[in-house]
């Protein structure tokens, strides 16, 4: 299929904006402006630090105004900590138009690539009835997995399930280990893990993930094919996490006595098909102390220097 530009949705948040990042990287201030069609909730700028400046993203609905587009980066949704915020019923209505407007989209041009970003909380739910009243995130999740699914019996279709994120743009870092253990780091110089029983989390860097995913979309069209992966290259536990956190930053990790008797929190995919995915597009996978660095460099940037006493009084 011959096709224009390819459509980013999602194109304001984290993913969205570490996608505009990484094609500019890639091919060029030009060739982003003139290849990527960003949409949005609504028409906004969105600035991803280019030295060119920031992208218009276009309202979500614009999108079926689009001709021939030559590919679909899906990376619109509502995040799990908004269920609180707007209520459950405004919060599966919200991510429910959002993959109605997509499902459309697909309907449309009917061979189209797609690429779309999931999460390991769908894993969870494998097998198992869905949860729409307990767990929305991950029964929607799940719902548009399977609706991707179907759509790839005329189209290649993949789909990346995140399990934890590292990189720049990282949206509310206080909400995330890596980002809380940063903060802390940059604050007091002190890392302190509030866990108590064994944590486990896995690791992709969004700079690779996006890059893979560009690269996926550019190349060949190959048969109708649809594959679902667990994007993730480091699993790591939070006493480990927090110590390479430490070694990067020079602060002291604090570690708990860790109550083995208690259940683990194992929140983990396995790395193989991602990494043999990268391998296929010659790509290698950033080391870990490499995507803390990129992490906290974006959250120095972000976060005021602490006072000077402060600083002073800090071993």
């Amino acid at each position: 299929m011959s096709g224009t530009a390819f459509l980013l949705t999602g194109a304001s948040g984290w993913f969205g904006r570490t996608a505009l990042w990484a094609y500019e990287q890639a091919h060029g201030p030009e060739a982003l402006r003139r290849d990527v069609i960003p949409f949005a909730t609504r028409e906004r700028w969105v600035d991803f630090d280019s030295p060119h400046g920031p992208v218009q993203a276009l309202p979500l609905e614009a999108i079926s105004n689009v001709q021939a587009p030559r590919g679909l980066l899906h990376l619109a949704f509502l995040t799990r900590d908004k269920v609180e915020e707007l209520g459950w019923q405004r919060y599966v209505d919200t991510n429910r138009a959002i993959t109605a407007k997509v499902t459309e989209v697909l309907g449309t041009w009917p061979t189209m690539p797609v690429v779309a970003t999931s999460s390991g909380a769908a894993a969870t739910l494998d097998g198992q009835p869905p949860a729409l009243a307990t767990n929305p995130y991950a029964t929607l999740k799940q719902e548009e997995e399977a609706l991707l699914e179907r759509e790839a019996a005329t189209r290649r279709a993949l789909v990346f399930r995140v399990y934890a994120a590292t990189g720049r743009f990282m949206t509310r870092p206080e909400k995330f280990a890596l980002g809380d253990f940063l903060l802390q780091a940059q604050r007091s110089r002190e890392i302190r893990i509030r866990a108590t029983h064994p944590v486990t989390r896995s690791y992709v860097s969004t700079e690779t993930l996006m890059e893979l995913t560009w690269r996926w979309l550019g190349q060949p069209e190959g048969p109708p094919s649809f594959r679902r992966i667990d994007a993730c290259t480091h699993t790591l536990s939070l006493q480990e996490l927090a110590q390479m956190v430490a070694s990067e930053t020079g602060a002291t990790a604090h570690q708990p006595q860790i109550k083995t008797e208690a259940q683990p929190e194992c929140y983990e995919g396995n790395p193989d098909d991602f990494r043999h995915l990268l391998g296929e597009h010659q790509m290698i996978p950033l080391s870990m102390s490499k995507q803390i660095r990129v992490t906290l460099r974006s959250i120095q940037e972000k976060e005021p220097p602490p006072p000077l006493t402060a600083s002073i009084s800090q071993p």
